[in-house]
């Protein structure tokens, strides 16, 4: 049933498996976000233009969708629409991967600096923002 509207279907396992895919795949996600979020910062500040940058990773191993998508697009132009997924739900589905990983036993250390960068980003102001908005955190916006 689910080939009849999806291009991709992975059976990850019984019951509960792709929620526990779904949340795994935004955690990365968005802590690769908050990795290219720094990177602008330090690149920027080091005198390199953010466009430039981020072009160059995009031909070495640091390429991903996420640099594509949200680091191209979003964070080197420092454009964060608002009406777009943003910081306070990535904040929500984190919680949710930071909530699994205390369940089974694993210190998310990175997920759990993500909860606060994404607290500092609404405490800021950008909560409505589009979720890569978490950069402007690091530009002390």
């Amino acid at each position: 049933m689910l080939d009849t509207f999806s291009s991709d279907v992975t059976h990850v396992g019984g019951i509960g498996a792709g929620q526990v895919v779904k949340i795994l795949n935004n955690m990365v996600l968005y802590e690769t976000v908050l990795a290219l979020s720094e990177a602008r910062a330090i690149g920027a500040r080091a005198g390199v233009d953010p466009d430039r940058l981020f072009s160059a990773m995009s031909t070495g191993s640091a390429d991903s969708f996420a640099l594509r998508n949200h680091g191209m697009k979003a964070i080197a132009p420092q454009n964060f629409p608002e009406k777009a997924f943003p910081v306070s739900y990535a904040k929500k589905d984190l919680l949710y991967a930071v909530g699994l990983a205390d369940q089974v036993g694993v210190d998310a250390t990175g997920a759990k600096n993500l909860v606060a960068c994404f607290d500092q980003a609404i405490a800021a102001g950008h909560g409505d923002k589009y979720a890569p908005a978490i950069s402007l955190v690091f530009e002390g916006k």
